[in-house]
């Protein structure tokens, strides 16, 4: 079953545990309205309004907030606080294909809450999901299963070629053969999958 993770926590410690906690006391402070705190922070209202509903920001977004929130309130924002983070993979680009991070490393994104050892996560860039995931968003995934318990789900597969995909996985013309599937992309027919993951978290940005 697919579920999607919105709770969008920031491991900021103490009690104010949330980046909209921040957010509030800058606006409290300050009196600023949705927009002139989006204009502080050189971003769009509509984000800071998705910030407040749980999407949590990008890095040096948050650390914008963090600055924010010390000059305006003359209180200093959790520092040095170690957050969890996960491998992130690489970037779901077209085809809904997962491709290796540009300098062919890995690197760690924010881990989901409950996360296994072998929780990764991979990005997803430009349009390729639309309209069902945003760019920028992050899939998670941890457990590798037998195609055949993953069939009509949308899943992280692993064809038997190398190639990892994000697609919907379907029967074949014949046992031991798949169709993967997707929102805006030709149908991949026939083709052996080695494994299948099921998606455990996405998490909006």
């Amino acid at each position: 079953m697919l579920v999607f993770f919105f709770s969008c926590e920031v491991w900021l410690g103490q009690d104010m545990s949330k980046i909209d906690y921040y957010l509030r006391e800058i606006m409290k402070t300050t009196g600023w309205k949705q927009a002139e705190l989006a204009s502080r922070l050189d971003t769009t209202q509509a984000t800071v309004s998705r910030w407040f509903k749980g999407a949590e920001p990008e890095g040096h977004r948050r650390d914008a907030i963090l600055e924010l929130y010390s000059s305006v309130t003359n209180m200093a924002a959790p520092s040095g606080v170690d957050q969890p983070t996960v491998r992130l993979i690489g970037y779901i680009g077209a085809g809904q294909a997962v491709y290796p991070l540009d300098d062919g490393t890995d690197d760690q994104v924010e881990a989901p809450r409950d996360a296994k050892p072998t929780t990764v996560a991979a990005q997803i860039r430009g349009d390729s999901m639309l309209p069902i995931f945003q760019e920028n968003w992050l899939i998670y995934w941890s457990t590798n299963l037998p195609p055949h318990e993953m069939i009509n789900q949308l899943c992280v597969v692993q064809v038997s070629d190398g190639r990892l995909l994000v697609k919907t996985l379907r029967r074949g013309s014949q046992d031991g053969l798949w169709t993967l599937t997707s929102f805006n992309a030709s149908d991949i027919t026939d083709v052996p999958v080695d494994w299948a993951a099921p998606i455990d978290w996405i998490k909006p940005r």
